[in-house]
């Protein structure tokens, strides 16, 4: 995990986290970090355990509230971590609006902040599902939209396949060993949700497919894409193509 402090602008730089002082049990491995901007904790998924460099890809470790250098649990922080029981790996995880979704290879989990001892706790709010990959997630209007391996989700309290006038067009015409790929991004100014994937054969993103939550309707075209970024206080979304 790499800090920086944006204090004194651009002249310092970022930091290994661990090297901080007064860094405890920082983790030292971890597949991807999601900081909870509402409950202010930093949390790594597939972390190793504490006191060893064994990664275990369903544990969920969380720092000290309010204290991003404190992993070290005790009877006088809120650090911690739990292990998920349903799946085989920790895909993905996003901040809704009272709780952290987080995605394993075949189910939804709901973290709910607690206080202590527990601190958080975890809920499964989604069985039999998937998701296509890490980035595969959308959110917008309160509802979480995600790609999964031969459908789509979404979960609004509750998870559940969406209605796809498109599913077979788009799955089968779909690279299978290219899942990773996969990213979803929002469209709020036109209640959209986009998703880019590489159709066969093709080892880079050629297609996107979007769903239009408010009208309920989906359609889809041709475009090369490898990230997007909604439109916020631009007119227009921001996207990086291959060039």
């Amino acid at each position: 995990i790499y800090y920086w402090d944006a204090t004194n602008g651009v002249t310092t730089r970022g930091v290994e986290l661990s090297s901080r002082s007064g860094a405890s049990d920082t983790p030292s491995k971890q597949n991807f970090i999601l900081v909870s901007d509402i409950n202010r904790f930093v949390f790594c998924f597939g972390a190793n355990t504490i006191g060893t460099t064994v990664q275990d890809p369903m544990l969920v470790r969380w720092s000290d509230q309010e204290n991003a250098v404190d992993w070290t649990p005790s009877a006088t922080n809120q650090a911690g971590s739990l292990k998920l029981s349903r799946g085989s790996e920790i895909i993905s995880a996003i901040q809704a609006r009272q709780e952290v979704l987080v995605w394993t290879d075949s189910a939804l989990y709901s973290l709910q902040y607690v206080g202590a001892p527990a601190v958080w706790g975890a809920q499964i709010v989604g069985e039999n599902t998937s998701i296509a990959s890490q980035n595969a997630i959308a959110y917008a209007n309160g509802v979480a939209y995600w790609m999964g391996r031969d459908k789509f989700y979404k979960y609004d309290g509750r998870a559940q396949p969406l209605r796809c006038d498109l599913r077979k067009y788009i799955f089968n015409d779909f690279n299978v060993l290219q899942y990773a790929q996969v990213f979803a991004g929002t469209s709020e100014g036109y209640n959209e949700i986009w998703w880019f994937y590489c159709s066969t054969d093709k080892t880079e993103i050629d297609r996107y497919v979007i769903y239009n939550y408010l009208e309920d309707v989906w359609y889809y075209g041709t475009l090369a894409r490898t990230a997007w970024l909604d439109s916020g206080l631009r007119e227009y979304p921001l996207a990086a193509t291959y060039s």
